[in-house]
């Protein structure tokens, strides 16, 4: 059980390394080529289910069986960070109120698809 939480720390850092970087590469190009905000959205989507899928490989790899599950469960925590964060950092709930199923699904996905194919 230690060792499963050690590879989901490993895994929900990586894919928070994965999303910030991202998200620091969107805010060049935004930046660079004028792109409005009808872009943003679309790509953070893309960048979170790319970091979900991430971790939730990297964890599920190590787990015994039901690697499917172990993805889901990474899914859902690393989007409760997610949240945490973006609340701690914006002091508001937008994320709850506009978009929070989208992102819940995308990371459960993305976490599950990953565990799939680790």
């Amino acid at each position: 059980m230690k060792q499963n939480a050690i590879y989901l720390l490993k895994g929900l850092f990586f894919s928070a390394l994965i999303f910030i970087l991202a998200i620091l590469l969107l805010a060049f190009l935004m930046m660079k080529t004028g792109w409005g905000d009808s872009v943003m959205y679309p790509m953070l989507l893309v960048f979170f289910c790319l970091a979900t899928f991430t971790g939730g490989r990297y964890f599920a790899k190590h787990a015994p069986s039901k690697r499917f599950l172990w993805g889901i469960l990474f899914g859902t925590l690393f989007f409760a960070l997610y949240v945490l964060v973006t609340y701690f950092i914006s002091g508001n709930d937008t994320l709850l109120s506009d978009h929070a199923m989208t992102f819940l699904l995308t990371a459960v996905g993305g976490g599950c698809v990953g565990g799939m194919l680790s």
